[in-house]
Formats: C-alpha cells, sequence, structure tokens
C-alpha cells in the first residue's frame, strides 16, 4: 500500500519520482508518507542529502515507534559537523552526496538488515533529494546507480521515493526518468499522479501529524 489514506492504485515494486519547486513541501510530504509505513510496521531507508541524519531520525521519533527506519546520512561528514562520527544500527555515514558508491554499500547494509535478518516484507527507499545528487554528479553517473537501486526495489516489490526540486521535465533529468513507474508533481496545495495508467489530481493538507488527500479527479 503507497499510502493508507489515498485511494490510489499504485502497485508494489513501483519507483516514484515526486517533484514541486523549492518551498513547494514535497519533502514534508515524502516524510508524512513514510511516516505512515513506519506506524504501519513497515520499514523505511531514508537518504538524506539536505539533512542530517539525527535531525531526521529526530522527526520521526517525535511521531512514532522508529524500529523500521534506517538513515544513510550524506551530509553530516562534509559539514564535519562531530569530529567522530561513526555508524550506528540506525544511521549510516557517507563522505559526501557525491560518494554514490558508498551510498550504495550503505543502503545495501539497511537492506540486508530489514529483508534477511528482521524480515520485513515491505520495505520504501527515499532519497531526499534526487537534486543533489544530479547537482554533484553527472547524469550518467547517476543513472547507473539508480537503475541498481529501483531493480532492487522492484525485486523486493518495496516502493521507490525519489524528490526532485525543480521541473521533472528539465532536460538533465530525461534519462532519469526512464527509470521511474509514476510521476507526482506538486503545484500549491494539489497533487497529480501519472503513471501506470493512473492520472489522478488530489488536493492536499496536513493536519496534526497526518497528510489528508481529498478531492481526487
Amino acid at each position: 500500500m503507497f499510502y493508507s489514506k489515498l485511494d490510489i492504485g499504485i502497485p508494489k515494486g513501483s519507483n516514484i519520482l515526486l517533484s514541486g519547486p523549492p518551498m513547494s513541501g514535497v519533502s514534508t510530504m515524502v516524510k508524512y508518507i513514510s511516516l505512515d509505513a513506519l506506524k504501519r510496521k513497515e520499514a523505511v531507508i531514508y537518504i538524506s542529502t539536505k539533512e542530517t541524519g539525527e535531525r531526521v531520525q529526530k522527526w520521526f521519533s517525535e511521531r512514532t515507534e522508529i524500529d523500521g527506519l534506517g538513515i544513510v546520512d550524506c551530509i553530516s561528514k562534509s559539514l564535519r559537523l562531530k569530529t567522530n562520527i561513526e555508524d550506528n544500527k540506525s544511521i549510516k555515514f557517507v563522505s559526501s552526496s557525491v560518494d554514490l558508491t558508498g551510498i550504495s554499500v550503505k543502503y545495501s547494509n539497511l537492506l540486508e538488515r530489514f529483508w534477511n535478518v528482521e524480515e520485513y516484507r515491505d520495505i520504501r527507499i527515499v532519497i531526499d533529494s534526487l537534486s543533489t545528487l544530479l547537482m554533484y554528479s553527472n547524469v550518467q553517473t547517476v543513472f547507473r546507480f539508480l537503475h541498481i537501486l529501483t531493480g532492487r526495489i522492484k525485486k523486493i516489490e518495496g516502493y521507490g521515493l525519489f524528490i526532485l526540486d525543480g521541473n521533472p521535465e528539465d532536460p538533465q533529468v530525461a534519462p532519469v526518468k526512464q527509470l521511474i513507474d509514476v510521476l507526482a508533481i506538486i503545484e500549491k496545495n494539489k497533487i497529480i499522479f501519472v503513471g501506470f495508467g493512473i492520472n489522478r489530481e488530489y488536493e492536499f493538507r496536513i493536519e496534526g501529524d497526518e497528510l489528508i488527500f481529498g478531492g481526487g479527479r
């Protein structure tokens, strides 16, 4: 189930690109979708290029149990926020967002833990954000990274949620879109889903700790 409070038939194994202009709330929306998954005892691997792992962990822990949350922190080491940064069970660190090989190793470690050791069978992987990866690496390198990641998501029948802070029609994004099953475009207080025969538009709002959709058409 993509989101428990949204009647939309996005099948398991789908990779979804969620795009919106800066300040559109796309990252917040993805956090609430991930929060819903954690509340349903699913696992979430959150690759963060914009916030520290501790900050992401704190956001979720203030709202639900986080046994199923794993984070790849791509920023703390590059900012040198601490003198001694070491991996722990829930947060794995890489040198920077440029280190796609390191990111692959760390999310693979978390996937191994959730899938093989703790036997979660509903797992979603978030990249917040794809825009940062494209900023620091060429599109061919990012494509190869995503090709492997999206293939693994399909294999385990999970969900991939990839955030794009900008226009999905940007020529730089075109190669990456080949790997995407569903495009979700955020405009002000509405979101449009396109893909898998889906073409639906919803209004949305955040109330308390819930993401509410309405007005689907």
